[in-house]
């Protein structure tokens, strides 16, 4: 099957106008019994209340009748399951979980989009693609900033975007390169699936699947031909200096030389995104100055520059050892408050619940993702900051187990010695010096 699918990349990197008629067949048993698979078996139910592994315990049946379903076109996915979750700022997020049927599905079709749309995506955007990740897109800022004559930074951001996709014109991106009407339907039937909330569906006319694997893959085609294809054959032309689009899945920013030039796009793309049923937050979007020219300013002037949040870190101006100017990074205020407030809520629950040997691997593998994630250069003194917090409330924590208390801290101390966690590192070079 992955062979199939590297073919089906190959031809559409070959023919950027090829259209390809027949791909409902590729979600035979084989493939997907593949994409069941790759699902994680710890994550909630939805709607029928059937977990990971009661689907599995029938597997091959359940695959057999629901690729008979899906070839007489009568399998309708199931309304996502929506919870919500507590905000920083004290409001809610609504979270989707769709039946595990359906999250096999959606992962199929996922794969075949991004057989497809891989061969004509553009450079310019990072997020859930194959072989792309977060720190490329920041080593891409870091040498955009670096290396070119940037002084403005445009930061925008789409007001909900995955609530507000238009469904009609989602389609209509999808119908570029795909000309198989029943995949075709069977996303159409997923974007129209509904949300079930307390005990009652709500028919859904815009956004794409909540909790699935198939939305981001969706909002990448989105915004292929919305901002990035626009961005590169519209905008550009008309620019005088240089300008660089750098998206992850919703979120980008745009590095400018020109003043004249940023303010342009800001005026142009609140027009373009309107086109599409789409809005600017304002309360996030805005334009700074920033770069190699804004920190000499600042200087110059015994002011700052600058700074904006881009996928977890905070850039600023700053020095290196020998007064150079260079991008700094850290980890945003708001994600670490965020980061810790999680980690302590988690400990708090498992406290009493599970054994102290069973919950302590658990802590190692959470620090080491957020080293692993957060451990590029520049940042170390807030990885030793959550680091040194994290062992604050697991000393806490772990002596309110009972009301006696379990430890001292020397006492604390020598069990670290023996059940080691992770220590911060730099796992992610970032720096460009030009």
């Amino acid at each position: 099957m992955e062979t199939q699918l590297r073919r089906l990349t190959e031809i559409a990197r070959r023919n950027p106008n090829v259209q390809f008629t027949s791909l409902a067949h590729y979600l035979n048993e084989e493939f997907l019994k593949a994409c069941y698979e790759e699902l994680k078996k710890n994550t909630a139910a939805g709607v029928d209340r059937v977990t990971v592994e009661e689907y599995g315990k029938r597997l091959d049946t359940n695959l057999r009748e629901l690729v008979k379903r899906m070839k007489t076109m009568s399998y309708r996915p199931q309304p996502v399951r929506r919870v919500y979750i507590p905000k920083d700022d004290g409001s809610q997020r609504p979270l989707g979980i769709p039946a595990v049927e359906d999250r096999i599905v959606q992962r199929g079709i996922a794969k075949i989009l991004s057989a497809i749309y891989e061969g004509i995506f553009l450079d310019v955007s990072y997020g859930f693609r194959p072989e792309r990740s977060a720190h490329q897109a920041l080593d891409c800022v870091d040498k955009a900033i670096m290396t070119k004559p940037v002084t403005q930074v445009v930061d925008m951001d789409i007001e909900k975007f995955f609530d507000h996709v238009d469904h009609m014109w989602m389609m209509e991106c999808l119908k570029q390169r795909i000309k198989d009407t029943n995949l075709l339907r069977l996303i159409a039937r997923f974007l129209k699936s509904g949300v079930m909330e307390e005990r009652s569906v709500l028919e859904v006319e815009r956004g794409t699947p909540q909790g699935g694997n198939l939305s981001p893959v969706l909002a990448n085609v989105f915004l292929h031909y919305v901002l990035d294809l626009w961005f590169e054959r519209v905008i550009k032309p008309e620019l005088k200096g240089y300008a660089q689009l750098i998206r992850f899945c919703d979120d980008f920013i745009v590095p400018f030389e020109r003043e004249e030039d940023a303010d342009a796009f800001v005026k142009a793309l609140p027009e373009r995104l309107a086109k599409f049923g789409m809005k600017i937050k304002e309360t996030k979007s805005r334009v700074l100055k920033f770069g190699r020219q804004a920190w000499e300013d600042a200087l110059w002037g015994g002011g700052k520059a600058g700074t904006f949040d881009f996928l977890g870190f905070t850039h600023f101006c700053e020095t290196t050892r020998r007064g150079k100017f260079k991008v700094g990074r850290k980890t945003s205020s708001k994600r670490l408050r965020k980061k810790l407030k999680a980690l302590n809520l988690w400990m708090k629950s498992v406290r009493n619940q599970v054994p102290l040997n069973e919950w302590w691997p658990v802590l190692r593998s959470k620090l080491r993702g957020h080293f692993q994630y957060y451990g590029v250069s520049g940042n170390m003194r807030e990885l030793d900051a959550y680091h040194w917090r994290a062992i604050r409330l697991a000393y806490k924590w772990v002596n309110r187990r009972s009301q006696k208390r379990s430890y001292t801290w020397p006492s604390f101390k020598k069990y670290l010695e023996w059940n080691p966690l992770p220590v911060p590192r730099i796992y992610h070079n970032l720096y460009a010096f030009s």
